[in-house]
């Protein structure tokens, strides 16, 4: 399972994959990078699945052009001088594939990039011409990371801790960042209200855009324009460009949620004896993260799902109610150790202990 971060599209298997191709975009600092356009396969039509003449699904793996680098110092240059703007030139260069009858999806997640969308906005040609582009077209987020943009939990704030910005200078990059994301949903809002006498014109939105989700993004998503702020729910991935393209007229969705329906979680849990799901280090179990859906989707079939994680710092009572049945846990408790120390050979090693032990206690 992914959940729409970077690298998302490799996960989808060639079955499901009519076509694949590589289209280049700036990265933060300039440099050429590709990412994936895929267009889907049709699945199985379930009943008021789809609507009559709905077009093609495609899936841009956008997250890989801002993805958030593991050096600090790196990501603290591309928070200082990065820019989104390739995010717009990739979604451009995307649409221009599709029909207006299609849906494209774009996964994105956190990044060091900090700007607000405006260098995406600009790729697109500015408010007008990003509004012209998408009118009649569905375009959906898939969002791996659901962090609000500002605020004290926003992913200005958190620049700190994943860059070796200091929190003064994090501040103030995020004060830009959400004067220009809230000046792109104000330009959106003057222009609809222009053009439509005050009637708002809504997004297009595709079957996938009833996928399930939790009460809380659902209550924050882009089906209310007024509400659209730099506090809610989802605006803070790529640099603030969530919330630049949802007041262009997008929709939102948590990422493990849409694709689970993309690589048919749904279907591939029927008739199976066991769910597996894994996680680096697991704290919580949030509904729609990658553990969460997993978990959901074999309870809803009755199904024993077991948890690896390098780390597990969560309760029972919590995995159970997530419809966990049991942890199998790479670092063993009060273990001075990290899970993920030592070489790689080592881990594998220690990853192929604990799966002798997960087939030992399950097979029949």
């Amino acid at each position: 399972m992914v959940d729409g971060g970077p690298g998302s599209a490799q996960a989808i298997c060639p079955e499901r994959i009519a076509s694949r191709e590589a289209i280049q975009g700036r990265g933060p600092l300039g440099q050429v990078r590709e990412v994936d356009l895929v267009r889907l396969v049709p699945g199985p039509q379930r009943a008021g699945s789809r609507r009559p003449g709905e077009g093609r699904t495609w899936f841009l793996d956008a997250a890989r052009l801002l993805a958030l680098p593991a050096d600090p110092d790196e990501g603290a240059q591309e928070a200082l001088q990065g820019s989104t703007y390739g995010l717009g030139q990739a979604i451009g260069a995307a649409l221009s594939r599709t029909h207006s009858s299609d849906t494209l999806l774009v996964g994105l997640s956190r990044s060091a990039v900090h700007d607000g969308g405006a260098g995406a906005l600009d790729a697109l040609g500015g408010a007008a011409a990003a509004m012209d582009l998408l009118a009649g077209r569905s375009l959906g987020l898939v969002l791996a990371d659901d962090i609000a943009l500002g605020g004290m939990n926003g992913a200005g704030a958190a620049l700190a801790d994943v860059t070796s910005l200091g929190p003064p200078q994090a501040q103030e990059l995020d004060r830009r960042a959400c004067a220009a994301a809230t000046e792109v949903v104000n330009t959106t809002g003057t222009i609809r209200k222009s053009s439509s006498g005050g009637r708002r014109t809504l997004p297009v939105v595709s079957a996938l855009d009833g996928a399930q989700m939790s009460s809380a993004s659902a209550a924050a998503d882009s089906g209310g324009m007024g509400r659209l702020g730099t506090s809610v729910w989802g605006t803070g991935a790529a640099g603030g460009g969530a919330m630049a393209l949802r007041a262009l007229g997008a929709w939102a969705r948590p990422g493990a949620r849409v694709m689970a329906e993309i690589l048919g979680l749904p279907d591939a849990v029927l008739g199976q004896d066991l769910v597996v799901t894994a996680s680096g280090e697991l704290y919580d179990v949030l509904a729609d993260s990658i553990v969460g859906v997993v978990g959901q989707h074999a309870a809803s079939q009755a199904l024993p799902c077991a948890l690896v994680c390098g780390r597990c710092a969560t309760t029972r009572g919590e995995l159970a109610s997530a419809g966990i049945s049991t942890s199998y846990s790479v670092q063993e408790p009060h273990s001075v150790e990290s899970w993920d120390a030592g070489s790689p050979d080592a881990l594998e090693a220690r990853l192929t202990d604990l799966g002798a032990r997960l087939a030992q206690t399950w097979s029949h």
